[in-house]
């Protein structure tokens, strides 16, 4: 769901966290899109649709987008994929297994019903009671065991079962990664963020576990990353435009100078502009 979430890819740079970073002043999704610096570099960011779209929030600055995913991604690491809690999150796994697999568990119930069924009509059979009814009755339940054993063996290929030490070593393989990796940090934010929360003095994880939810500092985060996380800002456009403005200002004050230039020009020289154009 995420994958096909809104902007998460722009142009040819995929933004992370799309869908899943939130402005902490108004609760609305923070939105990627980028800037070109005046040496032609260009910057990434993540800000909030309600300043972009002036719907009211006006205080959150825009944040550049591969610090914070980085962040994200390194706190992830170290907070999360810790022993003590892969340990939780692999229970909890088997518990959701266990609750969510009603089909096999309905198929072995007929399966033992129709086997017990079998055992009546074989029993009756050694009994003596030996009727063409009798005979197709036994033929019905082997043919349905058959079937069931099929759908059993079917039904546990698509949807195998982890034990709890597959599970841990599968979670266990994410701390082995490098965060400056992209397809590791798409991997780590998929699987195990639910969303991040940003505010002025701190960002808000929660992690797809019960009672993951972990508070960031910014003075931890510049710590570990330094302060370029809201270092630079996208260009305004309204900035833009005024420059262009002033420019053609320009441009039109230096044509009206040098018309005047060129008409004193000309009548020195005797002749008049109509004559010589």
């Amino acid at each position: 769901a995420n994958k096909r979430a809104p902007a998460r890819s722009k142009a040819t740079e995929e933004y992370l966290l799309s869908g899943k970073l939130f402005c902490g002043n108004c609760g609305k999704l923070m939105v990627g899109e980028s800037g070109r610096a005046r040496n032609g570099t260009v910057h990434y960011y993540y800000k909030c649709s309600g300043a972009k779209r002036h719907e009211g929030c006006t205080r959150r600055k825009a944040i550049r987008k591969h610090p914070i995913e980085r962040a994200v991604v390194y706190y992830t690491v170290s907070k999360v994929l810790q022993d003590d809690v892969i340990r939780r999150i692999a229970d909890a796994i088997l518990q959701i297994q266990k609750s969510e697999d009603t089909a096999i568990p309905a198929l072995e119930a007929q399966l033992r019903n129709c086997e017990k069924g079998i055992e009546n009509m074989v029993n009756a059979i050694q009994a003596g009671v030996l009727t063409s009814s009798t005979k197709e009755r036994l033929d019905a339940l082997e043919q349905r065991r058959d079937e069931l054993k099929t759908a059993i063996a079917q039904a546990r290929l698509e949807r195998p079962k982890f034990t709890r030490e597959q599970i841990v070593q599968w979670i266990s393989r994410f701390k082995y990664g490098s965060i400056d990796d992209k397809e590791y940090q798409k991997e780590i934010i998929d699987i195990f963020l639910n969303s991040v929360y940003v505010y002025d003095d701190r960002l808000v994880l929660t992690y797809n576990y019960r009672d993951g939810t972990e508070t960031l500092t910014l003075q931890e985060i510049e710590a570990a990353f330094g302060s370029d996380l809201t270092q630079f800002s996208p260009p305004k456009q309204k900035s833009c435009r005024r420059l262009s403005a002033g420019f053609l200002l320009c441009i039109l004050h230096f044509s009206v100078f040098g018309l005047h230039y060129l008409q004193r020009l000309f009548s020195w020289s005797g002749g008049s502009l109509r004559d010589q154009f």
